[in-house]
């Protein structure tokens, strides 16, 4: 008896909150330009103006008095660095500002045609000001997480997930020169890594980048995120090895699994490294520590989601552990009573554990939501056969082997195959896709009516879908979408 889950595919994104607003300054004791006189006093003034007018109006003039101003002197350097490095983000904040320009461009008299790079000149100004006044680091991370920061850091991802590994390793870089505290950055460029198969640099990246994020809770979606980047390139190096190597490496493999698992809020993402770590634990010739991975969950499922609690009860089914599984797949349809996924392994897990009377209203329960697809008749006649070897009852060996003919033909005669090979659920959106094979001998076109469920099984939208026509013995794809959430399960009316 097989076991199988519906299996989504799962992209990384991720969260960088907006850039705050530059009036609305960190309260801190930095305050470099108070007290200030003459030039830099002057300069100030101008900086107050380019601020003003930088939602509505063009503050370039206002900057380049700023930057002439401050460098028409050598006292006080930490104020004229700061107002220096206020000016150099407000310029790369205009529209299609160049990051490198010449330095007429600032307003600047003297080598007008040498050229400044704005994201290394405003480094270089903080970075004086940082050092000569610690209180207003606070500060300068608002200026130096602004939006030239946060352009080139959203992107790095975006060219990192188009696949230009090129871009997204130039802007990943380029954003660190504003800002190398935040992990970001070393996350992108560990992906970078790992696309091309470097492991040692993408690790090296990825340790920056927990490093960076340490314990903040602003970053635990990137710290999780880098943990499972981090245990699925184990994996990786294990399916490129082989012998010796493959078994040690699965053995390195599996602690990075544990500790995502450890942290793991995802559910599809946690499904996905369940799998992956009694993968690993079987490749390292260590069956015997399977169960350690779904221990928790078996302790506590209330805290898991139901796609989690499947595929945990996949595995202990693979490690012959049906006790185990009936309780995941059971705890799975407490969460989701609609489960598809759930409804089918754990009738499949009573059916292999001998409980076939357990078995019958979960078929029924699997047939009602999905009525086309003829491998559920088959779990019918392998509980009919199940019951015919456990009775030596004539009149009863009859019925039960006549129930099981009955049911294997149904299936094996069935004229049409639906089977659905992907089910998205977001918050405002739906998705249904998968196939539907003519198993007849004329082309036939097909009319999908979809009901999608909530929790309670009430119907929150019906959506409708043609496939064809579809030649005999050929297949069509489907797919369906709603722009309704808070979706449990489908259903749908028998094809004909």
């Amino acid at each position: 008896m097989r076991v199988f889950v519906t299996r989504t595919a799962a992209a990384f994104s991720i969260g960088i909150a907006a850039a705050s607003p530059l009036l609305a300054q960190v309260v801190s004791p930095c305050d470099p330009t108070a007290n200030t006189k003459g030039d830099i006093a002057k300069a100030q003034f101008s900086m107050t103006r380019a601020l003003s007018v930088l939602d509505k109006g063009n503050p370039t003039k206002d900057l380049q008095d700023v930057l002439r101003l401050a460098d028409n002197g050598n006292d006080n350097p930490t104020a004229r660095n700061y107002l220096r490095g206020e000016a150099y983000i407000i310029f790369l904040m205009q529209p299609n500002a160049a990051s490198v320009v010449p330095r007429s461009t600032l307003g600047l008299t003297t080598n007008p045609t040498g050229t400044i790079d704005l994201y290394v000149a405003a480094d270089s100004a903080f970075s004086i000001v940082e050092k000569a006044s610690p209180e207003c680091v606070a500060t300068i991370t608002t200026w130096r997480q602004q939006k030239p920061w946060l352009n080139a850091l959203n992107g790095a991802i975006t060219a990192m997930n188009a696949g230009q590994l090129d871009s997204a390793e130039a802007l990943a870089k380029r954003s660190l020169v504003l800002d190398r505290h935040a992990p970001y950055a070393y996350s992108v460029l560990g992906s970078v890594a790992q696309t091309r198969k470097n492991w040692a640099v993408a690790n090296d990246y990825w340790k920056q980048t927990l490093a960076a994020a340490g314990t903040d809770t602003t970053y635990a979606d990137v710290r999780t995120k880098t943990m499972y980047e981090i245990a699925s390139a184990s994996s990786d190096r294990v399916d490129a090895a082989t012998g010796a190597t493959k078994r040690a490496a699965a053995k390195e493999a599996i602690k990075p699994w544990q500790d995502y698992i450890a942290v793991a809020s995802n559910d599809l993402l946690l499904a996905d490294a369940i799998d992956n770590a009694a993968r690993m634990y079987m490749e390292a010739g260590d069956s015997a520590s399977v169960p350690t991975i779904y221990a928790p969950m078996l302790a506590n499922p209330s805290k898991y989601g139901e796609i989690s609690l499947v595929h945990a009860g996949v595995v202990a089914t693979r490690n012959i552990r049906p006790a185990d599984a009936i309780k995941l797949f059971d705890a799975a349809l407490t969460q989701n009573p609609y489960s598809r996924d759930a409804i089918n392994n754990l009738a499949a897990t009573y059916i292999q554990n001998n409980e076939f009377p357990k078995a019958f209203p979960l078929i029924d329960r699997l047939v009602a939501i999905d009525p086309s697809n003829p491998d559920n008749p088959l779990l019918y006649a392998f509980a009919y056969q199940g019951l015919y070897k456990g009775t030596k009852d004539k009149k009863l060996q009859k019925i039960y082997t006549d129930s099981l003919v009955y049911f294997n033909a149904k299936s094996e005669n069935a004229l049409v195959k639906f089977v659905v090979t992907d089910f998205t659920r977001r918050p405002d959106q739906t998705m249904l896709g998968g196939t539907i094979e003519n198993r007849g001998t004329t082309p036939k076109t097909y009319t999908v009516n979809i009901d999608f469920l909530d929790k309670s099984g009430a119907v929150i939208s019906t959506e409708t879908a043609t496939v064809g026509p579809v030649a005999p013995k050929k297949s069509g794809a489907f797919k369906i979408t709603s722009a309704k959430g808070g979706v449990f399960g489908y259903r749908y009316k028998p094809l004909i």
